[in-house]
């Protein structure tokens, strides 16, 4: 199994977005088909946007990062 941090998209370019990661803040630019807007949440692979995800799914994915191993 996978896994990935959820990113924030803050910019959207043409058939690509650049997106943050909000635990370490770091910006990179992935290709996407899926529907976006700024303020969304997506999970990537491969410099592919995979999924969309809900706001309240990428809280908990980072709560649970953020509790370092206490879940």
């Amino acid at each position: 199994m996978c896994l990935t941090i959820p990113k924030k998209v803050i910019e959207i370019r043409g058939g690509g977005i650049v997106v943050a990661e909000d635990i370490r803040g770091d910006r990179q630019e992935f290709k996407t088909i899926v529907q976006l807007e700024i303020g969304d949440y997506v999970a990537t692979q491969q410099n592919m946007v995979i999924q969309k995800m809900e706001k309240e799914e990428a809280e908990e994915i980072f709560d649970m990062i953020n509790s370092k191993g206490d879940f």
